[in-house]
C-alpha cells in the first residue's frame, strides 16, 4: 500500500475509551432518528481540560535566532556572500534587532492569550494574493474500507458523513479524548490516569500531564475545522465562522446542492435520511456544468474578491449557503486508481489519485471552505482543507478518527426521506465571461503541474533503528544528496514541524540543509566517494544534527517564525526596510526550492503538496517498517522530479550499501 506525505508532528493518539452504556441509552431514547448516540467516543477527560495551562510559545533569544539563522544560511552560500550576511546579522544583533526584540516581548506579555506568532502567521495566509489551489491547501486521502461491500460511492460517503457528524458532536459536547503527546503511555494513557487528571484544576491540570511525561497539544484551531470558510477581499482575506449551520452543501458535476446533516436540536438526522439525500443528487440527469462558479474559488485572490461582489449580489442566499455549510461534499462523476478489492495501490495509480485529491476538477470544488470531502464514482476518499484557518494537527486527528469510525459503523438502513435543494446560480454576462477566464487559467496550471513517485524498498524505519540513525534524518538527507548530484547545488529547503505543544501555536521550520548535510552529499558524490568510515561518521553526524533541529523547532526555538515576527512587527511600526531583510542572501533562504513534508497514519493511503514556487519541488515522504515512499511534484521547465527520483533512488541505493558496512567505487548507473 503505497501511503505518502502531508505536514505533520509526531504524536500519540490515546485509547479511546468505552462509552457509558446507560449515558448511551439516556440520549438514544431522547432522540427521534439516531441509529446510535450521536458520538464517536466519550473522553473521561473533558476535551479542553488542559488548555488554559498550556506553556506559551516562547520567544527565543535574538542572539540565539541569529546564530541559528546564520549556520542555516551557510550550506548555501559561497564564502564571501555568507561573510556579507553574517556582518549584516552582526549590525542587526547589536542594533536594530534589540530594539524589535524588546518590542516584541513586550506585545508579548500584554497578549497572554495568544502567542507571537499566531497572528503574523494567519495574515500571512490571508495577504497572499496568488490561488489557494496548489499554492496553499494540501490533501489526504483515505484507506479504502475493509469491507468491499461499503467502497460504492453512496455508501462510503454515507459513512464518511455520518463518522464526521459524530465527531463534530464529540467535539461540540466536549467528549473528544484531548490531543496528547504520550512519553510514557503505560502511565499517562491509561484510565487509572485520566480519572486523576479530570479532578485536577484546568489551571494546573497540564503540570499534572507533564508529571506523568505527558504534553498536552493546543486545540484552539478545531472551532475552524467545520463551519467555517475563506472569503476572498482586496488585498487580505478573513475567516469566517458559523457555528450554528447544519447543513452540508454538496457539488455534483459542477451543480450545487444542500442537503440537511444536523435536526434543530442539533441532533444528527438519521443515516437513511442522508444516504437518500445523496442518491437523489446521483440520480440527477443534468449533464457536467463546465460553467460551474466553483472555478471562481482557483482565482487569484483580488480577483476572485471582485467578482464575489457581484456574485453574492445576484446570490446572496446561495452564498451564504455554501459559506456557512459544515462542509463541502464533492461527488466525482469519474473513476480514480480503480482496481480489485483489496489489492494495492500501484506507483502509477498513486498519481492520478494525488492529483485529484490536490486538484481535481474545479468545477467541482468549493477550494475557500474549511475542508472538501471528495469522493469518487469508485469510492475514493480524501479530504482537502484551505490552510489559512490552521495546520495539519486538527485535519490529522479528524481524518483519523472519521476512517476508524467510518469502517466500524456502517449505515445498513433503509434509504428514505431525504431531500436535496438545487442551488442554481443566476450569473451576468460579466460574470460567464469572468468564470470562462477562470477555467482557462485553471485548466493552465492543471495541466503544468506534474508528479513522479518513488518505492523503494531497500530499508525501513526498523533497518535504520537498528543501525542507530533517525529515519527522517536519513530521509532527509536524500533529497539533499539527490538535488546535489541532480543540481550541483545547495538550496532553501524546508521541513515542517508543529508547536502544537505550546499556547497557539502554529509551526516552526525545520532546516534540513546543513554543514552537516552537504559534507555528506559530496562525501558520497558517485564520482569520488570517501573511504567507508569517513561516510559512516558523516551519516551519524546528520542523524545527530536533525535530531538537534528537530527538537529545537517542536519547542519554539527555532528562527524562522521568530524572524518573520519581527519582520512583521517593523512593517507595523514603521515600514522602513531594514538590511538583513533586504539581503538578496535572505531571499534566497527563503526561496524553498526543496519543500518537504512527512506523514504515516494507518488511515492514510496518499497524500501531498505542491512546489510552492515554479522551480521548486513540493516533497511528500513517509518512511514504514521496511520501505520509503516519495513524491515529488513540480512545474516543468522549472524543475523535472523525474531525474530527481531517478537521482534519489540512486542515492537510496547507496545509502543503504553504506549502513550496511559496504563501501561502493565505481558511480552507480541512475
Amino acid at each position: 500500500m503505497l501511503k505518502l506525505s502531508f505536514p505533520s508532528v509526531a504524536r500519540g493518539w490515546a485509547q479511546l475509551p468505552a462509552a457509558s452504556t446507560s449515558k448511551v441509552l439516556a440520549v438514544t431514547c431522547s432522540r427521534k432518528l439516531s441509529t446510535d448516540d450521536g458520538y464517536i467516543h466519550r473522553s473521561l477527560v473533558p476535551t479542553e481540560h488542559y488548555q488554559k495551562s498550556l506553556p506559551r510559545l516562547p520567544i527565543p533569544k535574538l542572539e540565539d535566532t541569529c546564530s541559528r539563522y546564520l549556520a542555516a544560511l551557510e550550506p548555501i552560500l559561497t564564502t564571501s556572500e555568507y561573510k556579507d550576511s553574517e556582518k549584516i546579522v552582526n549590525e542587526f544583533l547589536n542594533g536594530q534587532g534589540k530594539e524589535l526584540q524588546a518590542h516584541l516581548v513586550a506585545a508579548d506579555k500584554q497578549n497572554k492569550n495568544s502567542s507571537f506568532i499566531h497572528q503574523p502567521w494567519t495574515e500571512v495566509y490571508q495577504m497572499d494574493r496568488r490561488p489557494v489551489v496548489l499554492n496553499h491547501n494540501p490533501f489526504l486521502g483515505f484507506v479504502d474500507d475493509p469491507d468491499p461491500t461499503q467502497n460504492t460511492q453512496l455508501n462510503r460517503t454515507t459513512n464518511l458523513i455520518l463518522s464526521s457528524l459524530r465527531f463534530y458532536r464529540t467535539y461540540r459536547a466536549g467528549l473528544l479524548e484531548p490531543d496528547i503527546y504520550h512519553m510514557n503511555p503505560a502511565k499517562s494513557d491509561s484510565d487509572r490516569f485520566k480519572k486523576l487528571i479530570r479532578y485536577v484544576p484546568k489551571s494546573l491540570s497540564w503540570y499534572g500531564a507533564y508529571l506523568a511525561k505527558a504534553f498536552p497539544l493546543d486545540m484552539r484551531q478545531y472551532p475552524y475545522l467545520f463551519q467555517s470558510t475563506r472569503v476572498p477581499k482586496r488585498g487580505k482575506d478573513e475567516n469566517r465562522r458559523y457555528p450554528d449551520s447544519k447543513h452540508i452543501v454538496v457539488i455534483h458535476k459542477g451543480h450545487f446542492y444542500s442537503i440537511d446533516a444536523l435536526d434543530s436540536n442539533g441532533d444528527m438526522l438519521d443515516g437513511g435520511v442522508i444516504k437518500s439525500s445523496l442518491a437523489q443528487i446521483l440520480e440527477d440527469p443534468r449533464e457536467v456544468n463546465f460553467n460551474s462558479i466553483g472555478y471562481f474559488t482557483s482565482m487569484n485572490r483580488d480577483s476572485w474578491a471582485d467578482i464575489r461582489d457581484e456574485l453574492e449580489s445576484l446570490n446572496p442566499e446561495l452564498i451564504h449557503k455554501i459559506d456557512s455549510s459544515m462542509f463541502v461534499l464533492c461527488l466525482d462523476e469519474y473513476d480514480v486508481a480503480k482496481r480489485a478489492p483489496g489489492t494495492e495501490i500501484s506507483v502509477a495509480d498513486a498519481i492520478p489519485l494525488i492529483k485529484n485529491g490536490l486538484h481535481g476538477e474545479a468545477y467541482n470544488r468549493w477550494f475557500d471552505k474549511c475542508f472538501n470531502m471528495i469522493v469518487t464514482k469508485n469510492g475514493k476518499g480524501s479530504i482537502h482543507f484551505e490552510h489559512s484557518w490552521g495546520d495539519g494537527v486538527s485535519v490529522l486527528r479528524y481524518f483519523n478518527e472519521i476512517y476508524k469510525d467510518s469502517i466500524a459503523k456502517h449505515h445498513v438502513g433503509p434509504t428514505e426521506g431525504g431531500s436535496a435543494v438545487k442551488l442554481d446560480p443566476e450569473l451576468s454576462p460579466n460574470l460567464i465571461q469572468a468564470l470562462e477566464n477562470a477555467r482557462g487559467d485553471f485548466e493552465k496550471v492543471k495541466n503544468s503541474f506534474v508528479l513522479d513517485v518513488m518505492k523503494f524498498e531497500g530499508f525501513g524505519k526498523n533497518d535504520l533503528r537498528k543501525l542507530k540513525v533517525s529515519p527522517d534524518s536519513i530521509c532527509q538527507l536524500s533529497f539533499q544528496m539527490a538535488n546535489w548530484r541532480f543540481k550541483r547545488e545547495f538550496v532553501g529547503s524546508y521541513e515542517s514541524c508543529s508547536t502544537a505543544a505550546f499556547k497557539y501555536g502554529r509551526t516552526e521550520t525545520i532546516r534540513p540543509c546543513t554543514k552537516e548535510t552537504k559534507a555528506c552529499s559530496i562525501a558520497f558524490d558517485k564520482e569520488n566517494p570517501a573511504q567507508l568510515d569517513e561516510m559512516s561518521e558523516l551519516l551519524s553526524a546528520c542523524s545527530k544534527k536533525h535530531n538537534k533541529l528537530t527538537k529545537e523547532a517542536a519547542m519554539g526555538a527555532g528562527f524562522d517564525r521568530h524572524l518573520f515576527a519581527l519582520k512583521f512587527l517593523n512593517n507595523k511600526l514603521n515600514g522602513a526596510p531594514l538590511p538583513i531583510f533586504e539581503d538578496p542572501n535572505h531571499a534566497k533562504l527563503n526561496y524553498i526550492i526543496l519543500s518537504t513534508s512527512t506523514l504515516v497514519s494507518p488511515a492514510l493511503e496518499v497524500g501531498g503538496f505542491a512546489a510552492v514556487v515554479p522551480d521548486g519541488l513540493g516533497i511528500g515522504y513517509a518512511m514504514f517498517d521496511d520501505w520509503f515512499g516519495t513524491q515529488a511534484s513540480y512545474y516543468p521547465p522549472g524543475n523535472d522530479g523525474s531525474e530527481f527520483i531517478k537521482e534519489l533512488t540512486g542515492v537510496c541505493e547507496d545509502l543503504k550499501t553504506v549502513l550496511n558496512g559496504k563501501s561502493f567505487k565505481e558511480p552507480r548507473q541512475v
